[in-house]
């Protein structure tokens, strides 16, 4: 059923233990860092989301990175 994706997974694997170290290392950094990067960025919006939704304080600030909400205040209630 599947069988492309795994002569071509099998293929890239080949093709990529053939290359010599240095190479092998950097084009594995090239394509994992951003991967991981850009996953990380969705997991820590999702749980900023998550728990903005889900907190129990009225005035709690909106995720990182949105423009949404009041400017920030203190513990006092005045405008820090």
């Amino acid at each position: 059923m599947l069988e492309w994706l795994v002569e071509w997974y099998d293929g890239v694997e080949l093709w990529l233990v053939q290359l010599p170290y240095p190479l092998q290392v950097s084009l594995v950094l090239a394509v994992l860092l951003p991967l991981c990067w850009a996953l990380a960025r969705v997991i820590d919006r999702g749980i900023d989301s998550l728990g903005a939704k889900l907190t129990r304080v009225r005035d709690a600030e909106p995720p990182v990175g949105r423009q949404d909400g009041e400017p920030g205040r203190d513990r006092k209630g005045t405008a820090a």
